[in-house]
């Protein structure tokens, strides 16, 4: 018997004790033949290593240097992205590294895809004016996805049950099609296939289902924004990876409601869709400003009075009658010391660090804008599980960001 990282498992393999995860939940049991599908499994959930049979621990514990010259530039790149905050901060410093080597490992496989200075030059026309304030009260906003609308009304009741929330999904084929993909996706790592919307609910939960609808109707309100403004692909990645470094933070965090915690990473920029979409003249001048003056896309909101986009992100949810915990989340996102509830406003606030340092997609951020040192230190994280967070949300972008359109 031997003690084998996840990253040295092999085809194979004979579990020699069962494995749970974090929260105690059983994963794979003793005597379990190890295959490529376990492996993805137990990446997902956060197991970095697991007791097998037999002495496999030495012969496959080799790893692979580091190109020199890829490394040299992804660190110019990251030193940009990280100007304008303290990169001796101890969690800086180790999210700082673990940026280099992701974006070094990219500049490998694919050389010609290394990544420019973080800051390119917008390539929709300037415009020449913009009003100086906006009152988002007097501003009509996208109505509520009539999805949404009814499983807020179920939920609120006191004995919603599956066959209800389920038969609302249903409604949207689309919709349920999507989620019954993730269920079935090794996001969630089932032995046995999900057959039903109703099943669903069963073994994963109302609300977290509720919450994965609440997402991806989400993405699919602002539809049709230009390219020109901002990708849509590269949102949308910035958004899940977002999504599930909160997760797993939370779950290395012990906090139950991982799910709730995804959602809030996929809609914490929901705000910058709004302004996009709603507001593009202001939108063009906040990134033509922070391309001139090499700021952040944050500093540059606060040039319009009422347009910053937690402000504009809690102003939608608000109007959908959305959970009061998550409106906070995102309203208080980049300054989680002052939110109600600022240890899940924290999470994702490292989360959508982790996110821009390592170069998962964009929402129009280019720079670290700010960096809560007072919330991180209320947090309890270990610099020391960073890296492992930041493996599992990679092992799980390819396994869900597809569902969502990026």
């Amino acid at each position: 018997m031997g003690i084998v990282h996840v990253n040295n498992l092999a085809d194979g393999m004979i579990l020699a004790e069962d494995v749970k995860d974090i929260t105690s939940r059983h994963l794979l049991s003793k005597g379990q033949q190890i295959s490529r599908k376990h492996i993805r499994v137990l990446k997902i959930w956060g197991i970095s290593e697991v007791s097998v049979e037999g002495d496999h621990g030495e012969e496959l514990s080799s790893g692979k240097e580091s190109d020199p010259e890829a490394v040299a530039a992804a660190t110019r790149v990251l030193e940009d992205v990280f100007k304008l905050v303290d990169i001796t901060h101890p969690a800086l410093k180790e999210i700082f590294n673990i940026s280099v080597a992701h974006r070094s490992r990219r500049i490998l496989k694919d050389p010609e895809s290394i990544y420019p200075h973080p800051m390119s030059e917008p390539s929709a026309p300037r415009k020449k004016s913009r009003p100086g304030k906006i009152d988002l009260a007097n501003k009509k906003l996208p109505e509520i996805p009539t999805t949404i609308f009814e499983l807020n009304e179920v939920l609120a009741a006191p004995f919603a049950s599956a066959q209800e929330i389920g038969h609302i999904v249903n409604k949207s084929p689309s919709l349920a099609s999507i989620l019954l993909r993730i269920v079935n996706s090794a996001f969630y790592g089932f032995p046995s296939k999900i057959e039903s919307t109703t099943q669903a609910v069963v073994l994963i939960g109302s609300k977290e289902i509720s919450n994965l609808a609440l997402g991806i109707c989400m993405m699919q309100v602002f539809k049709g924004i230009p390219k020109e403004i901002v990708d849509m692909k590269q949102y949308i990645r910035h958004s899940v990876a977002c999504g599930l470094l909160s997760r797993m933070i939370a779950a290395h965090l012990n906090i139950q409601q991982t799910e709730q915690m995804f959602t809030a990473g996929l809609l914490h920029d929901i705000g910058r869709l709004v302004i996009y979409k709603h507001f593009p003249e202001q939108a063009l001048a906040f990134l033509y400003q922070a391309y001139e003056k090499k700021e952040s896309l944050l500093s540059a909101e606060k040039t319009v009075p009422g347009l910053q986009h937690p402000v504009t992100g809690k102003a939608l949810l608000e109007k959908w009658k959305l959970p009061l915990p998550l409106l906070d989340i995102v309203r208080y996102h980049h300054t989680p010391s002052n939110a109600g509830h600022p240890v899940m406003a924290t999470i994702i606030h490292v989360a959508d660090l982790m996110a821009n340092a390592m170069g998962l997609g964009t929402s129009g951020e280019c720079y670290i804008p700010a960096f809560d040192d007072l919330a991180w230190q209320r947090l309890g994280l270990s610099t020391a599980m960073m890296h492992t967070i930041a493996e599992q949300a990679l092992h799980s972008m390819t396994s869900i960001e597809s569902f969502f359109g990026a």
